[in-house]
Order: C-alpha cells, then sequence, then structure tokens
C-alpha cells in the first residue's frame, strides 16, 4: 500500500439530463478516490500514473486534460505541459476507474536537480486541486522542468 496514496476529490457530477450539475462538496469528497503511482514501464522510460476511482451512486464527468504541477523538494512548483494527444468524453459510472498519465525523462547522470515530493493535480471541469505524493518509487526525474515533462489526457482504465 505505500506505492498507493489515496486522496478525495470534488467533481462535476452528470444528471440523467447531460453533465452540468456541480455535486455537493460532501457527496462529492466521499464519491471520488484518487491514487498515483509508479507506471514505469522499464527502467528507461519514466511514468506516474494517477487513478480516479468514483466510488459514488452518481456518474461523474471527467473529460479532458488534468491540470497539474508537480512541487519540488525546495517549494517551489512548476505546470506540466500537455500532450499531443486528442482528449476523450470520459464518463465516471460507479465503480468506474478513469486514469491521465505524466511521462517525463529519466536521468541517468546523477545530476538532476529535479526532485518532485507532490503532484498537484486539479481535474478536468474543476477549479479545486488535490495534492497527492509523488510515488517512491518513481524513476528519478531528469530536470529541468520543461515541455518534456507531460501529462495525457484522463481515459477510461481497462
Amino acid at each position: 500500500m505505500d506505492r498507493i496514496v489515496r486522496h478525495l476529490l470534488h467533481v462535476m457530477c452528470v444528471t440523467g439530463h447531460g453533465p452540468g450539475r456541480t455535486c455537493s462538496s460532501a457527496a462529492a469528497l466521499n464519491d471520488l478516490i484518487m491514487e498515483a503511482v509508479d507506471s514505469s514501464p522499464d527502467e528507461k522510460v519514466g511514468e506516474v500514473t494517477v487513478q480516479m476511482t468514483n466510488k459514488g451512486a452518481k456518474t461523474c464527468s471527467a473529460t479532458g486534460f488534468a491540470g497539474v504541477d508537480l512541487k519540488d523538494i525546495d517549494g517551489t512548483s512548476a505546470p506540466v505541459h500537455r500532450g499531443g494527444e486528442q482528449p476523450r468524453i470520459t464518463d465516471l459510472k460507479p465503480g468506474d476507474t478513469a486514469t491521465f498519465s505524466i511521462s517525463y525523462e529519466v536521468d541517468f547522470s546523477g545530476d538532476s536537480l529535479a526532485s518532485p515530493t507532490n503532484i498537484i493535480v486539479t481535474p478536468p471541469n474543476e477549479t479545486h486541486s488535490v495534492s497527492l505524493k509523488w510515488p517512491a518509487e518513481a524513476l528519478k526525474l531528469a530536470g529541468p522542468y520543461d515541455d518534456k515533462i507531460q501529462v495525457h489526457p484522463v481515459g477510461i482504465a481497462n
């Protein structure tokens, strides 16, 4: 369980009449659980995946890109650039999980000054942010924080 950091999140609800109604804060904070995990496929490619699971009774919309900043060990933060993919419509039914990933170059030199401690996530269609711990097992990120670090669109997990 060390690899998984769970946080709760406020999201947009979808009623039977379509999207557009905001969930009440209390319901939303109990409905969606987020976790950040190291998902690097090998020792050469850096990737962290953020999973969002709808534990509520209503369908929630998570379409598009999450806003992502990386907070560094020195307390500064930097925005993560969007990848070039086309966002997908992603409605999370109760029990569904959606994911998005953050890809980055791996530091092989040992000289990188980039040391992320947290991922600040603003979900699609939302203005509130959630802080997730950077997975301890993630490969060392090559600095600086620039467009070589990318966030990819939200999609339904298989």
